[in-house]
């Protein structure tokens, strides 16, 4: 799952394929091609971010009744990636 975090706002949102998603402030936003796995984002703000989708759904399956809760694995997406593509400098 992609997801992008905006510096200005702290922001952090899920993209989707039905429609173009901005942050709270307007300075970072995404979505997802139709193939639903690449996708692209702007903003000079704008920071990618991923959840692994497999510890994301044992962690949902295994939500624990007390505690802190079920880990999974996120992390910070490369700034070159094939699959999420900075469209920053179109707006230059």
């Amino acid at each position: 799952m992609k997801l992008l975090f905006c510096k200005n706002c702290n922001d952090v949102f899920r993209i989707q394929v039905e429609r173009e998603r901005i942050c709270q402030c307007g300075k970072t936003r995404g979505q997802y091609h139709d193939d639903d796995w690449n996708a692209w984002y702007k903003g000079k703000e704008a920071i990618p971010l991923g959840f692994a989708n497999s510890t994301f759904v044992s962690a949902l399956a295994n939500q624990p009744e007390t505690g802190w809760g079920k880990e999974f694995t996120a992390f910070v997406i490369q700034r070159e990636c094939k699959t999420f593509e900075n469209r920053t400098h179109e707006d230059n």
